[in-house]
Formats: structure tokens, sequence, C-alpha cells
């Protein structure tokens, strides 16, 4: 008696395991696995990139492609900007195709797969933190973080392979002051959403393009000043030693000019913890100005009070313009490789070029853009270095 209630318990023990199994296995096939969501981005027209705010204007097209499911018809990603600065103005349109975008109807038996191509414009101001360390020789990204709103579980997002994202740069609002490059990049990662009440993984789409500052600007308007101010300081030296009070205040006037043309520079960029190499530049001119003045103050007393021979004065008046010249020289270098980094980006455009070219029906077509791009390139060689 005994045995037989044994083995009947085992008989449900082993029921009740085939059951769970059988359950688990029905609850995963009915899992679906997530949908790919191609992306193409297309920068139809940028405007200003303000530096202060750190902020830049877009008009941008953002298409979607994904597979069409009759049991889901009205599944969306709900594709929105994270970067975006306030209320960004949108219009959507949406239609059925086929592989060669031509229209199609849903129930439609001609067409074995069928896909949901929405076109998103979207107009508005966005966030970019800019790196302003080679200030005024930087080039800066403007990216656009795009969110899928289901999670990656449901859908993520990735690059059209076969329609790259492109860039107007006819449409270049801010030609006077920025250089645009023709390549675009494209990284899809992971973000996480917080403010839910568990928190939700969400596919990230990442397209960035690149700006060039034109330094011309700061050639002329900035560097040429502040090294005329520093160069002045030298020539106080045909003023006797003995005359400290004429050496002091002219300098003293040069420090003062000199720290308001960097308080009136200063106000161009946003208040960033590091220095760049304009900020460099014009701190080392100040601390030069001000030990100048200092070594006025010690030769006025030392020959006045101790008659110390005023030829002491000649060899500092050598050593300060050996370190006048030195620190110009490392300014210099300092900027020429700020400038190399453009030398790469135009590299990128070439590859990017390529292949753009490669996409293109016939030769003639490819080659045509290829040298249309080198000509563009080198006609705009020397505003972007210059």
């Amino acid at each position: 008696m005994t045995h037989s209630s044994t083995n009947h318990q085992r008989a449900l023990i082993q029921r009740s395991t085939n059951d769970v199994h059988s359950l688990l296995l029905r609850s995963s096939s009915n899992i679906k696995p997530a949908r790919e969501v191609t992306l193409r981005v297309k920068f139809i027209r940028l405007g200003e990139v303000i530096t202060l705010h750190e902020k830049f204007y877009a008009e941008v097209v953002i298409e979607a492609r994904w597979l069409y499911d009759p049991t889901a018809a009205s599944w969306n990603p709900n594709l929105y900007i994270k970067n975006a600065l306030g209320d960004v103005k949108q219009e959507i349109i949406s239609e059925l195709v086929d592989h060669l975008d031509e229209p199609v109807k849903p129930d439609s038996a001609t067409c074995d797969t069928i896909y949901v191509w929405e076109i998103r414009k979207v107009v508005g101001t966005f966030w970019e933190k800019l790196e302003l360390n080679s200030f005024p020789a930087d080039v800066q990204q403007l990216s656009l973080q795009i969110v899928a709103s289901c999670p990656t579980d449901e859908c993520i997002l990735v690059e059209n392979r076969f329609q790259p994202s492109i860039v107007n740069r006819e449409a270049f609002l801010a030609q006077q002051e920025w250089f645009l490059y023709e390549h675009i990049e494209t990284r899809s990662t992971i973000t996480t959403e917080d403010f839910s009440f568990r928190p939700i993984r969400q596919s990230t789409y990442l397209v960035t393009c690149y700006v060039a500052r034109r330094p011309g600007y700061f050639y002329w308007n900035v560097y040429l000043l502040i090294f005329l101010i520093t160069f002045i300081a030298l020539t106080v030296y045909g003023v006797a030693p003995d005359l400290p009070q004429s050496r002091l205040q002219i300098t003293c006037t040069l420090l003062l000019t000199s720290i308001m043309f960097r308080w009136s520079v200063s106000r161009l960029l946003p208040p960033v913890s590091y220095l760049t190499l304009l900020d460099k530049y014009t701190l080392v001119s100040l601390v030069f100005i001000s030990l100048n003045s200092i070594w006025h103050s010690i030769i006025g007393y030392l020959v006045r009070r101790l008659n110390i021979s005023k030829s002491i004065d000649n060899y500092m008046f050598g050593l300060f313009t050996i370190f006048f010249l030195l620190y110009h020289i490392l300014m210099i270098i300092s900027l020429c490789r700020a400038l190399h980094h453009r030398n790469i980006m135009l590299e990128n455009d070439r590859k990017y070029a390529s292949k753009l070219a490669g996409m293109f029906e016939t030769f003639a077509q490819g080659h045509h853009a290829v040298q249309r791009f080198k000509d563009r390139q080198n006609s705009s060689r020397t505003s972007l270095f210059v």
C-alpha cells in the first residue's frame, strides 16, 4: 500500500514538471524578437552654432523603416530627439512600401515583404557639449540623440546601410564662422529612462556631423593685437632705468589694456573649467607684462639706492626677449597641432565621398561625385586653416 502511494506521488510530480516545461516552451515561442528600425538622417539645414550657450539650430529629416506586421499594424517606435531644447516642430508622414520604396497596400498579394516608411521632419534648437580646448582652432561635433520610446526588447535602432545619412552643405547658414564637413558618423547605444516606476532600457541612435571654426577673425582681431601689446612692453627698455615711474606708467597701461581685452574676449565663451589655446596665450602675455613691471621697479631701486650698474638692465632685456620668442614659438606649435586635426577630418570626408560614390548606379556618376567632393575641399582649404 505504501509502495503504490509513493509511485502515485512520483507520477504527479513528473506530470507537474512536464506541464511546467511545456508552459515555458509555449511562452518562449510566443516571445517575438526585437524589431529592427533602420534610420537615415538628413541635415537639410544647419543654422547658427552658439558657442556661449552650447546649442545649435537645425532642420533635419529622420527616415525610419521597419517591417510591417498585420497583427500589430498600429505599432510605432515613437521616436524623439533627447537633446532637443524646448518645444520642437515636427511633421510626420508614413506609408507602406516594398523593398523598392514603391507604395503598396496592406493586403497586397504580389509583395512578400512590406515595410513601414516613416518620414519625420524636425525643426528646433539642440544642445551640444562643446570641447573648447583648441579654441579658436577647434572642431566641434553637432549630434542628435534619437531615442525610441519603447524598451530594447521591443525594438532597436540601427543604421540604414543602403542609404547613409547626409548633410546639405549649401544650406549651412553659419558659413562665415564655421566650416561644415561632408562626412557623418553614426552609433547605436542603449540609454536608461529613469522617469518611470521601473527603469526602462531604450535604444538610442547617435548621428553626428562636424564643423570647424574659421580662425581668421581671431588671428587678426585677437592674436595680432595681443602680440602688439606684448611687444610694446619690450620697447619700454628704451627709457632710462633710473626713471622707473615712466616705465611703470607705460607697462601698467599695457597691463590694464590686456586685462580689459581678455575680459571682452572671454565673454564669447561659456565659463569652462579649463584653459583654451587663446586663454593660455593671453595669460602668458599678462604674466610677461607683469614680470616686466616688477623688474622696472627693482632696477629703479637698485640704480638709485645701491648705485648698481645700468648694464644689468641690458642683460634682463635680452632675457625677456628670449622668453618672448620662446613662448611664441610654443604657442605656434600648439596651434599647428590643433589645426592638424582638420587634415584628419578632410581625410574622413574623402573616405565618405568614396563610400557614397560606391552606391551610384554607374562608374561615371560615382567618379563625378568624388571629383566634386575634392574640388569643394580644395576651394575651401584656405579658409579652413586661415
